[in-house]
């Protein structure tokens, strides 16, 4: 072999042990960050409040209350046609979301 066949021997194997450790290195830092972004998130879930949670908890008690009148037949739940009274009962989104504003 000839002095160049070695020289180009060699700077190949340091370019292909270049990229492998590079890509090793890529790899290390995209499982430790992708572990690391579980790991948070997780954390940060459990502390924020869902944004529909209030809606939710509102219905869960609506739900509640009809419940607790179906067996009891001595109470009136139906409206004349002029009636509006019922609309005054519609939950508003100022109502159930924290802080009362729209996302």
């Amino acid at each position: 072999m000839s002095l160049t066949n070695k020289i180009a021997d060699v700077l190949h194997k340091s370019v292909v042990t270049t990229f492998f450790g590079l890509f090793c290195y890529q790899g290390y830092q995209l499982g430790s960050m992708m572990i690391q972004g579980r790991t948070e998130g997780q954390q940060q879930q459990q502390q924020q409040q869902h944004p529909q949670e209030g809606f939710i908890q509102m219905l869960r008690d609506k739900y509640q209350e009809e419940y607790s009148k179906y067996f009891d037949t001595g109470h009136r739940d139906w409206y004349d046609k002029d009636d509006n009274s019922y609309l005054e009962k519609v939950p508003k989104p100022k109502d159930y979301q924290p802080g009362g504003k729209r996302n």
